[in-house]
């Protein structure tokens, strides 16, 4: 360990404090309402991130047909989501990895209760979403999923949406939305201002829709977000709360999928999540700032048959999650730069009374201690960024596999995840931006995922990226930006599925069977992003090549193409959207198979119009215009061409 450290200096930072963002104008005192910790400051980066990072912002979500977050991720370089998985209906990855982390307003979402939340909240609530592909925010949330195996959950990159401020204009603005498969939607924004530094905001919604009558994906939703915001001489503080009571059928899988047969639905859902964030400007240069979360989710899983109409079986499910950041940072001005320090504290805890996702009926309970520290030195062509991190991580209880038995198992404590990172940039000349990043963690996996009570080695994981931005050119009737990114990622011991015996306590399941070995994965990724006079115009191209993989380690499509094409007038938007995944062999429970191989296109034409005191848009949409059933994930097909027309009114 202290080789590598040694090796890597210290850690990559990235100026995103935790969601916090103390944002780079740290000496404006006092806060200017447009450049508050928590309103569009929220997100923040270091110059060696810039080249990995993509941002969407409010209108985005709007030119094209977009449902919720994860759909926006299929215009996002290097991601891809899938639309059905055990008891979820979406997960989404990013380069070769399995495990994305969640941060809203803020608050870090454990892999559970994420796709429940992003799939619920509005469209219309975003303000921005960054898509991170680096893992290297240590101090956004940790590099393991706090719940689940220790093993093949390793953090890839970080997905930071912001909701809008309570202090946006317009004050109201109405929504409504009807689509193919009996879509309907329907949602309310209203903001206040109760005097010139607090200001509140309520959206209401209402969404449903049929589905396809063999894919048994239905849903009917009721959602809520209230925000209370505020700004004084030295304090900026937030605070949400977010409400959902819905019904949720997972999608039916193909014969191929191996549950094709199974009818699932989460009736009733319910999701609650109240978090806050606050910062308090001490002097010109230090800041002090808390976040803190807590989500609760109560459901029941409704578990029928399409073949045996008499088959029924319920499962409850409760899960409880807290969340707690402690923060300081100190913006200096040093030698002919400015040097940004920024510590904290963060402590996680997990509570899933029913144990849904590890064995229904036996309770798990997880909490996570970690530590963070980074730095960065920033001249006017250079900069210099590093950081160290460590979460300490219990599992309080539990119930898990050992060879072939299953046991309780509590107060297990697994040996710290530490993590260290560095990066660099170098303005080159005004329009041509290189960086680099190294990042190193390793972690222990429990031995209890292991056959016949072996110790897994300690998993070793070295990772370098080289990032080159250029513009070249900029006029006042246009723009054009190149981003290319190279990385290279070893895992040394790392943890994999070698196996599945027959779970001898239940027929109708496997256990998983862990080993280690080396591998590693490299690629690259190249943006495009410009405009012409009103023709706007993005693309996106990512490849990854595993190198040395064994078999068992998820795989994932080696290509992916984006783009995304708007004509932008006063008065009418045409937009183009288009999608390209590379054929690639994915699992799912009944196998392996080949899924991707297709390209999808999608279609708008908006028109904007004003009357007395109220502005107006129609959004006509279509969503995968040449109706394929393509499969992002072996065995479950996406619907095919959906449509719909969607009408905003501010006022």
């Amino acid at each position: 360990m202290s080789l590598y450290l040694y090796r890597i200096s210290l850690t990559f930072s990235l100026s995103l404090l935790s969601g916090i963002a103390l944002s780079a104008t740290l000496d404006v005192v006092p806060v200017e309402r447009s450049k508050g910790l928590q309103t569009e400051d929220v997100f923040t980066q270091p110059k060696s991130f810039i080249t990995n990072s993509q941002r969407f912002t409010r209108e985005d979500f709007r030119r094209l047909p977009v449902a919720n977050a994860y759909e926006m991720l299929d215009y996002a370089t290097g991601a891809f989501t899938q639309t059905q998985g055990r008891k979820s209906p979406y997960f989404a990855s990013i380069r070769a990895g399995s495990n994305l982390g969640i941060i809203l307003d803020g608050a870090y979402l454990p892999p559970p209760a994420a796709s429940k939340v992003l799939m619920q909240l509005p469209v219309n609530a975003i303000e921005s979403m960054t898509v991170v592909r680096d893992a290297s925010a240590l101090n956004l949330g940790p590099l393991t999923s706090i719940i689940g195996p220790m093993t093949n959950s390793r953090t890839e990159g970080f997905i930071v949406i912001q909701t809008r401020s309570a202090f946006d204009q317009p004050q109201t603005e109405l929504h409504s939305k009807i689509g193919s498969y009996q879509q309907f939607e329907v949602d309310a924004s209203h903001n206040h201002a109760f005097n010139e530094a607090v200001a509140g905001r309520v959206l209401l919604a209402h969404q449903q829709k049929e589905g396809p009558s063999d894919y048994f994906n239905d849903y009917q939703r009721q959602v809520g977000l209230w925000k209370l915001q505020g700004y004084h001489q030295k304090l900026d503080w937030q605070l949400n709360f977010w409400h959902a009571d819905a019904e949720q059928a997972l999608q039916r899988g193909l014969p191929s999928s191996g549950v094709s047969d199974a009818k699932w639905r989460y009736k009733p859902m319910q999701m609650r999540m109240l978090n806050g964030q606050a910062g308090y400007y001490w002097d010109e240069d230090s800041t002090s700032a808390v976040r803190f979360a807590y989500s609760q989710s109560d459901a029941t899983l409704q578990q029928f048959s399409h073949s045996q109409v008499n088959a029924y079986k319920e499962e409850r499910t409760e899960e409880n999650f807290a969340n707690v950041d402690l923060s300081h940072a100190l913006n200096r001005s040093l030698f002919s730069g400015k040097n940004l320090l920024r510590f904290g504290y963060n402590f996680m805890h997990y509570d899933n009374p029913t144990g849904m996702l590890y064995y229904p009926g036996f309770a798990r309970k997880e909490h996570i201690h970690a530590l963070y520290l980074q730095n960065e030195f920033r001249t006017q062509r250079a900069s210099l960024d590093f950081g160290l991190r460590a979460d300490q991580r219990f599992i309080d209880k539990g119930y898990e596999q050992v060879g072939k038995q299953r046991r309780l198992i509590e107060d297990v404590r697994l040996d710290p995840l530490l993590t260290a990172a560095l990066g660099a940039s170098f303005q080159v000349t005004p329009q041509s931006l290189l960086t680099a990043r190294s990042l190193y963690t390793e972690q222990q996996p429990l031995s209890v995922y292991s056959a016949n009570d072996g110790q897994l080695a300690k998993e070793q994981r070295l990772r370098t990226e080289l990032g080159w931005q250029h513009h070249w050119w900029q006029a006042a009737h246009g723009h054009f930006t190149t981003t290319l990114t190279g990385f290279d990622e070893q895992l040394d011991n790392g943890a994999y599925i070698a196996a599945q015996i027959d779970d001898p306590q239940d027929a109708n399941s496997k256990i998983n069977v862990y080993a280690n070995a080396d591998w590693r994965n490299y690629g690259m990724e190249l943006e495009l992003k410009g405009r012409y006079a009103k023709l706007h115009y993005e693309l996106g191209f990512s490849q990854v090549k595993p190198g040395k993989t064994p078999n068992g380690v998820v795989n994932v499509p080696e290509t992916l193409v984006r783009a995304r094409l708007h004509y932008l007038t006063n008065q009418w938007q045409y937009s183009l959207g288009a999608q390209n995944m590379g054929e690639y062999l994915s699992a799912n429970q009944a196998g392996t198979g080949t899924a991707g191989g297709f390209t999808r296109y999608d279609a708008a034409l908006a028109y904007l119009f004003k009357t007395e005191g109220m502005q107006h848009k129609l959004l006509f949409s279509a969503k995968n215009l040449g109706d394929q059933p393509y499969e992002t994930v072996y065995g479950f097909p996406s619907e095919g061409l959906t449509y719909g027309v969607d009408y905003y009114v501010q006022f």
